[in-house]
């Protein structure tokens, strides 16, 4: 008897399901697109926990037949397309006929529907037809869906925390709502409203009910229109830019996708404008002939392929180039001290008095001072040697090994140590980032960070998800030394914050902080925000370090439980050894 069996088509249902609905985020993206789809120029989502007990989303669109009504929950039903030819000039957002079969067989399901006179209801559990009425509705569709994953109980438990899905939704319904400035948004939760849009004339005006004002004052707008191709968005001013690439977003024909054309357009366009280790905010959209790109790329429809991807880069490139010669032709003088560029650090401490000095040296301490451990005896000096280097004890004896000797810094990028193994090429980035991760670390252990408030009122403007996750994180924002308070709507009032930090490294390991919630989970959440804190604040490559700083850096790094990774898992330093010096010279 054979082993292969055709699967049973309720079983065969269920996987295909699973393979188009992955979460609550799904199920919106998909109602959401058919209610676009359907001309609406108002929709409504409505959650409860976070979208897995309840998704409700009404449109004021065309509305579907009693025909219709029966069909739809058919596999591969659709009235996008037709014949196979369609598929070369997509021009909806949805158009596989998947999405309502799919959601119908993992959920209980409520369907309300009229044309504008009359109106259908049908209710539906795990593909099956329930019951089937009658009644008066109004213009649009109304789609219920709970329970979701209730008759896959495997899925249901992978599902993360409400707050966490919630998060995802609001993020994608504030990208879509970016895109079509003249349709109406509104997404509540539990009863409270994070998102409400009224349909407005412009993209810049949505950008604004989005983001706030703030956040569109930093921007430029890249616009350049070539043949039946156009480029059009919005751009972060430089020098400075975000922390991560959570707000690079990328729209072809209105649909947000991830592209790898546009993506590398940003950054050769992009490349030497922005601060190191941040990165441009942008919105970018590309308006083409349907016929020039292929959305049926991605079983989500989250990638596309382009006919002519050189003329997509090139474009791209153009237009962002353009955005920013213009602003560097009006743009002001723009000045920036930095701590370790300051000859005098008293006299700084004389004119701000406020502010609190770095950890990185000894007369740049401040308030904040670290016990030194015990210096080793000179008979427990002498324990290690380069056998036991294997070992984790022996690479510990080795950095606490004081016979050393900084010989200088190469491109400002290394400092270089000789010892009596070799020489030691250490990353001062990296090693910084180890010696401040560490010492964060005994803060947080001893809830010691010492907190000051703000020079000047520090505004923050969320978008829905950042919001989303802000509210989900505030206990552990607020043992972080992070105290913030609601203005109303998504205006935050940061008041106060570790007391090493200045305002702008504030603000942008906040929102960095924001940004790995989304992807980080919880109990990984609080080694990573130190580690991005130690990164936001660590001496940078390319500066000039003095002797004496060189050198307590060196100690410093010597002293540290881990010295040999960064935070991140990146080298600090690189072992040549005098054997292998010898070895490459030919003098062995």
């Amino acid at each position: 008897m054979g082993k292969i069996k055709i699967l049973e088509p309720e079983v065969a249902q269920k996987i295909a399901a699973g393979e188009v609905i992955e979460r609550p985020f799904s199920v919106v993206k998909e109602l959401v697109e058919n209610s676009l789809d359907a001309g609406a120029t108002e929709i409504r989502v409505e959650l409860v926990d976070g979208g897995k007990k309840l998704i409700k989303v009404v449109d004021n669109g065309s509305g579907l037949s009693q025909e219709d009504v029966f069909l739809c929950f058919e596999r591969h039903a659709t009235s996008k397309i037709s014949r196979a030819e369609d598929l070369e000039r997509i021009a909806t957002l949805g158009f596989r006929g998947e999405a309502l079969a799919s959601i119908d067989a993992v959920s209980r399901l409520v369907l309300k529907t009229s044309e504008g006179t009359g109106g259908i209801k049908v209710e539906r559990e795990g593909g099956r037809l329930l019951r089937f009425s009658e009644g008066a509705y109004p213009r649009g569709t109304s789609i219920e869906v709970r329970d979701l994953f209730f008759n896959l109980p495997v899925r249901r438990k992978f599902l993360r925390s409400a707050q966490s899905e919630l998060a995802l939704i609001a993020r994608y319904l504030t990208l879509v709502a970016l895109a079509f400035p003249e349709i109406s948004f509104s997404l509540s939760h539990g009863g409270r409203q994070l998102v409400n849009c009224p349909g407005v004339k412009t993209r810049k005006e949505r950008f604004y009910q989005l983001f706030g004002r703030q956040a569109l004052e930093r921007m430029l707008e890249p616009d350049l229109k070539e043949g039946d191709y156009q480029i059009t968005g919005f751009l972060s001013r430089p020098p400075r830019g975000s922390p991560d690439k959570q707000r690079q977003v990328y729209y072809v024909n209105c649909r947000p996708v991830r592209d790898r054309t546009l993506a590398a357009a940003v950054q050769q366009a992009t490349k030497g404008w922005y601060e190191k280790d941040s990165y441009p905010e942008i919105y970018l959209f590309l308006t083409l002939p349907c016929s020039e790109v292929d959305v049926n790329v991605h079983p989500a429809k989250a990638e596309v392929r382009f006919r002519d991807s050189l003329r997509v880069f090139q474009l791209a490139v153009t237009s962002i180039d353009e955005a920013l010669k213009r602003e560097s032709r009006a743009k002001a003088v723009y000045f920036e001290q930095k701590f370790f560029e300051l000859k005098d650090v008293k006299t700084m401490e004389i004119k701000e008095e406020g502010l609190k000095r770095r950890l990185l040296f000894p007369e740049e301490r401040g308030m904040i001072d670290f016990e030194k451990k015990t210096p080793l005896s000179p008979q427990e000096k002498e324990i290690g040697d380069r056998s036991r280097l294997t070992t984790e004890e022996g690479r510990k004896e080795e950095a606490r090994d004081t016979s050393w000797k900084v010989l200088g810094q190469y491109l400002n990028f290394y400092i270089i140590v000789s010892d009596k193994e070799g020489l030691l090429i250490i990353d001062q980035h990296n090693a910084h980032e180890r010696v401040l991760y560490e010492k964060y670390l005994a803060l947080d252990r001893q809830r010691g960070f010492i907190r000051r408030q703000s020079l000047f009122p520090l505004i923050l403007e969320l978008s829905p998800a950042e919001m989303v996750r802000f509210e989900e994180n505030k206990a552990l924002l607020e043992e972080f030394g992070f105290e913030l308070e609601n203005l109303g709507g998504r205006s935050l009032l940061l008041r106060s914050f570790p007391d090493f930090l200045e305002d702008e490294e504030a603000r942008q390991i906040f929102l960095a902080f924001l940004g790995e919630a989304e992807s980080v989970p919880s109990p990984e959440l609080r080694p990573r925000f130190l580690a991005t804190m130690a990164c936001k604040t660590a001496v940078k490559a390319g500066v000039a370090l003095t002797p004496e700083k060189m050198e307590y850096l060196v100690s410093e790094l010597f002293e540290c439980e881990h010295p040999w990774l960064c935070p991140h898992g990146r080298p600090t330093a690189l072992r040549l050894s005098l054997e292998d010096i010898e070895k490459g010279l030919k003098r062995s």
